[in-house]
Order: structure tokens, then sequence, then C-alpha cells
């Protein structure tokens, strides 16, 4: 298998490979064997099929996390849709003095750089600027070849944070949905401390599987309103084959998160492995 030290050594050769062969060579380094892109079966499999040969023109609408919410709006209301405190080009434009925490900034394109601020205290303007400019120069579409990133025009988003009554990051419910239909329920708890990540089958039946983070060690309740986020998750996901719908659940109710075409960028690691091809399985390509 690759090495992580070999892929590092030769990233500058894998960037400029041709899409074919990039897809098949971070599937090779992650699982030890070629992708099957003729009959895809796994849910990994069927993330390499999408990136190399369904480029729907939707997929960049919908992963773009400021176009979105006006498609969000249209399909369920703009009441699950989170506000938006500010959108711009350069992050030396941001308003800081205009803006009461707390707040989340981020760039539109691409996840996993947000910077969270609950208060006055934490806004350091200088380090935001220079993360921002950074991100807005990082080509989050090609590093794992997602082509639905790849065509968003790239931006800086500022929205209001989203908390529970006593200030936490609320509980993150991801729903992977099937040609308009949910069949698992990923929950993903303390996110930013001690991650904890449970999945469940549409009923919120615990099922024996991992694959990012470990599992609570006590069991978490059924939401009392998870029949509504199914039925928002399954209107959102009537659009398209197969989508993941991360939902929020705060105090003023059910709050669209984002919509997720190459979920871990199709590299998920699931254990036992033949969950893959259980996730994989209600996707019809």
């Amino acid at each position: 298998m690759i090495t992580n030290a070999l892929i590092k050594i030769f990233r500058p050769l894998i960037d400029s490979l041709p899409d074919y062969a990039a897809v098949n060579l971070i599937y090779f380094r992650h699982f030890g064997r070629l992708p099957n892109l003729k009959r895809p079966k796994t849910l990994n499999e069927k993330i390499a099929w999408r990136k190399l040969y369904q480029h729907d023109p939707r997929f960049p609408i919908f992963a773009d996390k400021i176009a979105v919410k006006a498609e969000i709006a249209k399909l369920i209301g703009g009441q699950h849709v989170v506000e938006t405190l500010w959108v711009g080009d350069h992050p030396e434009d941001i308003p800081f003095d205009n803006l009461t925490p707390p707040y989340v900034i981020k760039v539109n394109h691409s996840s996993g750089g947000n910077i969270i601020i609950p208060t006055a205290q934490n806004v350091d303007q200088s380090r935001i600027v220079a993360s921002m400019r950074e991100q807005l120069g990082f080509r989050h579409g090609h590093k794992l070849r997602e082509w639905g990133y790849g065509e968003i025009p790239r931006k800086v988003l500022v929205e209001r944070m989203v908390q529970t009554p006593d200030g936490e990051i609320p509980q993150d419910y991801k729903f992977f949905t099937y040609h308009g239909r949910v069949h698992f329920v990923q929950l993903d708890c303390a996110r930013f401390k001690q991650h904890r990540q449970n999945i469940y089958d549409r009923e919120w039946n615990p099922l024996p599987v991992t694959y990012m983070a470990p599992p609570t060690s006590d069991p978490v309740s059924k939401p009392a309103n998870l029949g509504e986020m199914i039925e928002v998750a399954e209107r959102i996901g009537a659009e398209f084959d197969f989508v993941r719908v991360d939902l929020y659940l705060p105090p003023q109710g059910i709050l669209f998160g984002e919509a997720t075409f190459y979920p871990n960028g199709g590299v998920m690691h699931f254990h036992p492995e033949y969950w893959d091809a259980r996730f994989g399985e209600p996707w019809k390509t």
C-alpha cells in the first residue's frame, strides 16, 4: 500500500495527474485495492464513480455554503436556514466592528477551517484574515477530485452561530438519503471536544458500525421530532440519487447544515468493512 510518507513526497506529482488516475490512486492509498468503477458496489466505490462520471450541475450550487441557502429556502422554508451576517470576496473587508458574537467565519467552498467567535474577546483580526486568505487559496475540490467543490466561486461567509441553551455546539444529525429516502442516520456529538459518533437506522436503532470516531458510552435517546427531521432530509434528498443531509436541532427548531455529495471524501473506513457495501446498496447508480 502507498504510505503517507510517499504520498507527501509525491504530492506535486499526484496533483498533476488526470482525474481518473488520481481517483484510483487515492482509493488505493486508503483501501489497498483499486475501486470497481464499472460495477461499483460499496459506498466508497460509488463516490469514486461519482467523482469521475456524475457531474450534476446542481452539485456546485448545493455544495456552496452560500448559494445553497436560497435552494433550501425554496425546498423546506427559510426558517430552516442559518442567518447570514456577511458575505464577501476579501477577508480584509469583514466588518468586525459591526458583528455581534456569537458567529462563525468560514469559506463557502471547503470545510474544516471554520473559525468560531463566541465572544468579542475571541476576535483576532489579523489571524482570522490570514486564515481566510489561506483557505480561499485552497483547491478543495482538487485534493480528492470532488468535482462539485471545484466549481464553486470562492467567498467568505459569516453566519450566526448555532448554539444550545448552555452555549455549546449542538449535536449534528447526518441523514444518508438515497433516492429521496433516509436509510441511515449519523449522530456526531462534541465534535470540537471529545468527538463521538453513533450510527442508526431510520428508526433510531443503533447499528454496530463505526468509521471515524468511537460511539458514545451511553445510549442517546431518540429525538422527539426525528420524524420531522427525516421528512426535511427526504424533501432535500429527493432532488438526488444520493446525498447526505446534515441538520441541527437547536431550541429554535430544525436548521440545515449542509448537503454533502462526497461524504468524508469517499474514504470512509467502515468497521466492520462489510458496512461499506451495506451503505452503498441503496444507491442505485
